[in-house]
């Protein structure tokens, strides 16, 4: 299985919207779909404006301490209201867990982990509406 920056590389390179298509569909993972989803859903929400000042991970490709495929199930937790989350969980104690997610994966994977929380993915021609097209089972369609 891909990195997600390697898929998401190879999107952008890809010379048409139909390649584009192609890329996703065939590299479709839970990880993938999560990352899509919580970038794009418009009922997702996050309890961050901006994303808090980490150290980038130093750690060479494939050797750092998690993945973002590890870290997606964590996610909830920077999610305005979800129930899985404890009420007790402060917006400082938030950005402390979001630090150390970001620190301890690869830089490429930290990039998109916090492009996913901001909404923003660092992916040149991902839109909603290429998404829905590569996944209509994925995100609402009537927006």
């Amino acid at each position: 299985m891909k990195n997600l920056y390697e898929v998401f590389g190879e999107f952008e390179t890809a010379s048409n919207r139909e390649e584009k298509i192609n890329v996703l569909r065939s590299n479709r993972s839970y990880a993938l779909d999560c990352v899509l989803r919580g970038t794009f859903h418009p009922g997702i929400k996050y309890v961050f404006n901006e994303i808090p000042q980490y150290k980038d991970s130093l750690s060479p490709p494939g050797l750092g301490y998690t993945n973002i495929h590890q870290e997606l199930d964590r996610v909830y937790l920077y999610e305005q209201n979800n129930p899985k989350a404890s009420p007790n969980l402060t917006l400082e104690k938030r950005k402390s867990l979001l630090i150390q997610t970001l620190e301890s994966m690869e830089k490429r994977e930290s990039d998109i982990f916090a492009g996913m929380i901001m909404k923003k993915l660092p992916v040149k021609g991902l839109t909603y509406k290429l998404v829905v097209e590569a996944f209509p089972d994925l995100l609402p369609n009537d927006i």
